[in-house]
Protein backbone atom coordinates (compact mmCIF):
# COMPACT_ATOMS: atom_id res chain seq x y z
CA UNK A 1 0.00 0.00 0.00
CA UNK A 2 1.23 3.73 -0.87
CA UNK A 3 1.77 6.36 1.48
CA UNK A 4 0.47 9.91 0.99
CA UNK A 5 3.63 11.26 0.25
CA UNK A 6 4.61 9.10 -2.52
CA UNK A 7 0.57 9.32 -4.51
CA UNK A 8 1.41 13.48 -3.78
CA UNK A 9 4.56 12.74 -5.40
CA UNK A 10 3.30 10.85 -8.18
CA UNK A 11 0.27 13.20 -9.13
CA UNK A 12 3.02 16.26 -8.53
CA UNK A 13 5.36 14.62 -11.44
CA UNK A 14 2.32 13.71 -13.79
CA UNK A 15 1.32 16.93 -13.60
CA UNK A 16 4.58 18.78 -14.50
CA UNK A 17 5.48 15.82 -16.98
CA UNK A 18 1.81 17.20 -19.33
CA UNK A 19 3.13 21.00 -18.32
CA UNK A 20 6.51 20.23 -19.74
CA UNK A 21 5.28 18.31 -22.95
CA UNK A 22 2.61 21.46 -23.65
CA UNK A 23 5.74 23.86 -23.63
CA UNK A 24 7.18 22.06 -26.02
CA UNK A 25 5.34 23.55 -28.93
CA UNK A 26 6.14 27.20 -27.44
CA UNK A 27 8.26 29.58 -29.86
CA UNK A 28 11.78 29.32 -29.54
CA UNK A 29 13.75 31.24 -27.56
CA UNK A 30 14.59 34.68 -29.03
CA UNK A 31 18.38 35.11 -28.18
CA UNK A 32 18.70 38.47 -29.09
CA UNK A 33 15.62 40.55 -28.35
CA UNK A 34 13.78 43.50 -30.00
CA UNK A 35 14.85 46.83 -28.54
CA UNK A 36 12.30 49.55 -28.88
CA UNK A 37 13.59 53.10 -29.76
CA UNK A 38 12.49 55.54 -26.72
CA UNK A 39 12.09 59.22 -27.61
CA UNK A 40 14.14 61.57 -25.27
CA UNK A 41 11.81 64.38 -23.85
CA UNK A 42 11.58 67.99 -24.70
CA UNK A 43 14.22 70.80 -23.41
CA UNK A 44 10.71 72.37 -22.15
CA UNK A 45 10.00 68.98 -19.76
CA UNK A 46 13.77 69.13 -18.24
CA UNK A 47 13.56 72.86 -17.57
CA UNK A 48 10.44 72.46 -16.26
CA UNK A 49 11.72 69.83 -13.89
CA UNK A 50 14.96 71.55 -13.11
CA UNK A 51 12.94 74.81 -11.76
CA UNK A 52 10.18 72.62 -9.35
CA UNK A 53 13.89 71.41 -7.53
CA UNK A 54 15.30 75.45 -7.51
CA UNK A 55 17.49 75.33 -10.49
CA UNK A 56 17.73 77.67 -13.16
CA UNK A 57 18.92 76.74 -16.41
CA UNK A 58 22.46 78.22 -17.83
CA UNK A 59 22.93 76.04 -21.27
CA UNK A 60 21.48 73.46 -23.51
CA UNK A 61 21.39 69.99 -21.91
CA UNK A 62 23.89 67.68 -23.76
CA UNK A 63 23.59 63.53 -24.05
CA UNK A 64 26.84 62.14 -21.91
CA UNK A 65 27.14 58.53 -21.36
CA UNK A 66 22.64 57.97 -21.73
CA UNK A 67 21.77 61.05 -19.57
CA UNK A 68 21.60 64.49 -20.17
CA UNK A 69 23.68 66.87 -18.11
CA UNK A 70 22.51 70.23 -17.72
CA UNK A 71 24.71 73.11 -16.37
CA UNK A 72 22.92 75.21 -14.07
CA UNK A 73 22.87 77.86 -10.66
CA UNK A 74 21.41 76.07 -7.57
CA UNK A 75 19.51 77.72 -4.99
CA UNK A 76 22.43 79.50 -3.27
CA UNK A 77 23.88 80.46 -6.72
CA UNK A 78 26.42 78.20 -7.02
CA UNK A 79 27.43 76.79 -10.63
CA UNK A 80 26.41 72.98 -10.63
CA UNK A 81 26.08 69.93 -13.69
CA UNK A 82 22.23 68.01 -12.97
CA UNK A 83 21.73 64.87 -14.45
CA UNK A 84 18.99 64.11 -16.36
CA UNK A 85 17.08 61.04 -17.29
CA UNK A 86 16.56 61.33 -20.82
CA UNK A 87 13.41 59.36 -21.45
CA UNK A 88 11.75 60.67 -18.27
CA UNK A 89 13.49 63.96 -17.46
CA UNK A 90 13.32 62.98 -13.82
CA UNK A 91 16.06 64.68 -11.79
CA UNK A 92 18.64 61.98 -10.99
CA UNK A 93 21.56 64.52 -8.98
CA UNK A 94 23.95 67.35 -9.56
CA UNK A 95 27.77 67.77 -9.42
CA UNK A 96 29.29 70.71 -8.06
CA UNK A 97 32.02 72.27 -10.16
Amino acid sequence: MYSKKTLVAAAALAVLSLAGAGSASAAPWMHHPVMAHRHHVDRLRIDEALRFHHYRVIGAPYFFHNHYLVRTHDRFGRLVVVEVDPFTGAFLGEFRI
